[in-house]
């Protein structure tokens, strides 16, 4: 038998998280440098400073993550006086400010505390990252030995944040919410791999429940207890099925759609990550012959404009063999129910487009 230690996430939630910041950073030194994106770090910088003020802990230094999370914007930051003279570093902003921060603290040994700004990811609550090439195309994961030490979620801020990013944080997650039980059906699981898919549930029925209520408050900016629930569905609830269960298991047709439409510039630039995703989920349903979850989803789908066709993308079916291929032979679906090949994936879309019109 192997031994395995489990570090899972610590947060503060509330319009009044950041009052939190002093009692929990303060044993962890004195020296602090914020890395974060620029908008984020306008919008939360501020704020922390001043409770900050009440305390002995010191910004040395305010820096841009660099605009992608890639290798190259790591190595420039390490090349920072301030970076290495700091005792912890605050990060601020998305899930590629957040990833940075994640990479760079887990080579130097630094506590990492993390000021998510918008609700579009779990990326402040877990240790693996996402990394790009500084051009934006996907390089490969890193994991952190451990999740940052905590994260401080303050719904104010992210109540004023665009809801576009909220909306596509639904999309992504209602993912989350099918694809690790599809991927490790059939398969016998240990312990954490069994506590993250049953927790994965809890990834799309708080949405379906809160979700559009959410989004309202959101575009009025205005903090109430559907948009926390639906934050803590985005953030936490994914966050804790990634940190538990294995990476074969944490994605599968839904990602992989969305890979696959990366293969075509006009959707990879016009629509956001999670939106795409939302596709791939009834993709991988009608795949699966769930029309039941379908009928549970479509109206929710309509109700807060999630994609329900390729045509939403404004593809043809044409367009959709390099989707359908790429989507085909990536690694998220080598583990799953079924074997997945174009062809079923075809079959799927094209039943799917019959199944929404009827």
């Amino acid at each position: 038998m192997s031994n395995r230690s489990v570090f899972l996430p610590n947060y503060s939630i509330g319009d009044s998280a950041y009052n939190e910041i002093v009692k929990v950073c303060s044993n962890y030194g004195k020296k602090i440098v914020f890395i974060g994106g620029k908008t984020a770090l306008e919008k939360a910088g501020d704020l922390v400073k001043n409770m900050l003020s009440r305390s002995n802990l010191e910004v040395i230094d305010t820096l841009w993550y660099g605009g992608e999370a890639a290798y190259a914007n790591v190595e420039k930051l390490k090349e920072k006086k301030a970076v290495h003279e700091a005792d912890m570093i605050f990060a601020f902003g998305g899930g590629k400010a957040i990833d940075t921060c994640k990479v760079l603290t887990g080579d130097l040994e630094k506590p990492l505390f993390v000021f998510p700004t918008i609700s579009s990811t779990c990326a402040a609550v877990t240790s693996v990252c996402a990394i790009y090439t500084v051009n934006g195309v996907f390089e490969g994961l890193y994991w952190r030995n451990v999740p940052a030490e905590h994260t401080f979620i303050n719904t104010k801020i992210i109540a004023e944040a665009p809801d576009k990013y909220l909306w596509a944080g639904i999309g992504d997650t209602l993912a989350k919410g099918y694809e690790p039980e599809f991927s490790s059906r059939g398969k016998k699981l240990d312990h954490p791999n069994a506590l993250g898919v049953t927790l994965s549930k809890l990834c799309q029925e708080p949405l379906v429940e809160y979700g559009s209520k959410a989004l309202r408050d959101c575009k009025e900016n205005r903090v109430s207890n559907e948009l926390e629930e639906t934050i803590l569905s985005i953030i936490i609830n994914t966050g804790l099925v990634s940190n538990h269960v294995i990476n074969d298991y944490n994605s599968c047709i839904a990602h992989a759609m969305c890979y696959g439409f990366s293969t075509l510039q006009k959707v990879e630039h016009n629509h956001l990550h999670g939106e795409i995703v939302s596709y791939g989920v009834l993709v991988q349903l009608m795949l699966d012959n769930n029309t039941k979850e379908i009928d549970k989803l479509l109206p929710f789908y309509r109700e807060i404009g999630l994609p329900t066709s390729y045509k939403d993308f404004g593809v043809t079916r044409e367009d959709m063999e390099g989707v359908l291929q790429r989507a085909s032979e990536v690694n998220d679906v080598k583990v799953a129910a079924i074997d997945i090949t174009k062809d079923k994936l075809a079959d799927a879309i094209d039943r799917l487009e019959k199944y929404i019109r009827e």
